[in-house]
């Protein structure tokens, strides 16, 4: 694994992320036959205590941000890094945009050339709390094998020289699973 990754996202997931005891989340994985299929969507309504701050600056700055999937396997861990870096062009666009409002930013690379990472939105409610909708497909994205170990622990680790935050959702058990799906609840 390059050691960007693992910076971003350590081999152990981090204990003391960010989550609301109110969190609402999901996730799907799909490993298909074709891996121009492959997917993965990962969504949290309330994520606990945010501010746009805590997000750093990926329009401008220098933060990375990793998304990292564990499982309690004795699988090398983890078992999926997305990596984000700040700035860049995408589409013949900025990569990254700022949202007006509460706050946030989003990304977009419809050529999911970053892990298959083709969208990510970070906002923060009204309510103070994060709102995140990570989406990554097609072969670029790094698809592990799917017979999942619960709990299913996924996060978000946004970084710079300053420091790191960290959100995720853990998923205790799936509403499916197997070889080619894991579609799982949070509450």
């Amino acid at each position: 694994m390059p050691e960007e990754s693992t910076k971003l996202c350590p081999r152990i997931a981090i204990a003391t992320c960010r989550r609301s005891a109110s969190q609402r989340s999901s996730i799907v994985l799909r490993d298909a036959v074709a891996d121009t299929k492959d997917l993965l969507k990962w969504r949290i309504a309330r994520g606990g205590a945010a501010a746009p701050a805590d997000f750093l600056d990926p329009v401008g700055g220098a933060s990375s941000l990793g998304v990292c999937v564990y499982d309690a396997s004795a699988s090398l861990q983890p078992l999926l890094v997305g990596t984000l870096l700040a700035g860049g062009t995408c589409d013949g666009k900025p990569c990254w945009k700022r949202l007006g409002g509460a706050g946030g930013y989003r990304y977009r690379n419809r050529a999911g050339t970053s892990a298959g990472l083709t969208g990510l939105k970070l906002r923060v409610s009204r309510r103070g709390e994060l709102r995140l909708v990570v989406k990554a497909k097609g072969a670029n994205l790094p698809m592990m094998p799917l017979n999942l170990v619960p709990p299913v622990r996924v996060q978000l680790q946004v970084t710079d020289e300053s420091g790191r935050t960290c959100w995720e959702s853990s998923f205790g058990s799936a509403v499916k699973s197997d070889a080619t799906i894991f579609k799982a609840n949070g509450s």
